[in-house]
């Protein structure tokens, strides 16, 4: 399963937490749940917002009995301030997984160094104010958590729209992006518009970057299964929701070429570093080209989103000046793998078949520990 950001209207925090809370089927029931994470001083309620005729999840983060706006982070200077080092040990005391934890602490960091850069600080000097503080907590923790429950192959996000004009803070009159935002986007593809106000947020910003292993234009989708709709606070011209679609990437890139001027060593070399890079497969067929040449065919099996990456690679470790490229459906059974006494058992489930076997590396390893035949040592793993 992969999922898809479109931020055609930006990526503010809170939309991105609403949008995640979308694809599933009992939300106030997520809700219920996210409501026992130890968020300090914090309660969410579920809600929808409709923008320009679209219903989306929206969120309400209140915090101290206040609900939070975009326009907290610029005002409410009359709440108590924590540094860097403070946060953390708020995230510390959340009621998640490490894996979770570890995931909130890398992204308020990119936003505090982002703050650091801007003002000229080190990230420890940074101080945020308790209520917006609070609410970038939760929603970087409702994000983290939603995806660490979903737990999605790929995550894929478009360009994104920072907005136009300006917006107003502590320092004065800003250009959009404002500065901490402008370097949380260093790397990621977006552009501004005619709309103006500031669409993407330095949380937004900053869940994206870290969770994003791609920024792509909007992949072609065979088998979406849900859109998640995130709507934002903010009334504007057109709809402000941001899109997560969850989807299955049934078809896939297969990549092949024709290679008459390579050893047999270099290409074996080529499809193991293809592979090593995450290629669905790798394979080497020999084949007669014109003129009776002998020859392989190599042929390099991937997602679609990721076809110009292994392009980029059989050119880099072949010889070839050429790649052709087919996108054929598949048909695939559920796997997953389990552990039996030290060995890996992989089963497969799916079109009314169960299969199981266990992982060959452990047949061997078995077979070496003990000086037996492999036969024998799978024999008595299957015992």
């Amino acid at each position: 399963m992969n999922l898809f950001f479109e931020c055609n209207m930006g990526a503010a925090g809170d939309m991105i937490a609403s949008a995640l809370v979308d694809l599933f089927s009992d939300k106030e029931a997520v809700v219920d749940n996210l409501n026992t994470l130890g968020l300090p001083d914090t309660q969410i309620v579920y809600g929808t917002k409709t923008q320009c005729g679209i219903e989306g999840t929206h969120l309400e983060i209140i915090i101290g009995g206040e609900v939070e706006t975009p326009h907290h982070h610029y005002h409410h200077h009359h709440h108590e301030h924590r540094n860097l080092a403070e946060v953390l040990e708020i995230v510390d005391s959340l009621n998640v997984s490490d894996k979770v934890k570890d995931d909130v602490k890398n992204i308020y960091s990119i936003v505090a160094q982002a703050e650091a850069k801007a003002h000229n600080a080190s990230p420890g000097e940074v101080h945020f104010h308790e209520l917006g503080m609070l609410d970038a907590i939760a929603d970087i923790t409702i994000s983290a958590y939603l995806l660490n429950e979903l737990k999605p192959e790929r995550i894929l996000c478009s360009s994104i729209n920072a907005g136009g004009g300006t917006v107003e803070c502590a320092h004065g009159v800003l250009p959009v992006p404002a500065p901490a935002t402008a370097n949380i986007l260093c790397g990621v593809p977006y552009y501004k518009s005619d709309i103006e106000t500031e669409l993407c947020t330095p949380t937004g910003a900053a869940v994206l970057k870290y969770f994003a292993d791609e920024f792509t234009d909007i992949p072609e989708f065979k088998n979406v299964q849900k859109t998640g709709v995130g709507a934002g606070t903010k009334e504007l011209e057109r709809a402000n929701i941001i899109r997560v679609f969850q989807y299955d990437d049934s078809v896939i890139a297969e990549l092949s070429c024709n290679i008459d001027d390579m050893t047999g060593e270099e290409a074996a070399f080529a499809a193991e570093r293809i592979m090593e890079s995450g290629a669905l497969d790798c394979f080497i067929q020999p084949i007669i080209m014109k003129k009776g040449r002998p020859a392989y065919m190599l042929t390099v099996l991937c997602n679609t989103a990721d076809s110009e990456k292994f392009a980029r690679l059989i050119f880099k470790h072949t010889t070839t000046i050429g790649i052709r490229k087919y996108t054929p459906g598949r048909y695939t059974l559920d796997r997953q793998i389990s552990d039996a006494g030290g060995v890996h058992i992989k089963r497969s489930e799916g079109y009314g078949q169960s299969k199981s076997k266990p992982e060959f590396e452990d047949i061997k390893k078995l077979a070496v520990e003990k000086d037996i035949s492999i036969f024998e040592a799978r024999e008595l793993i299957q015992k």
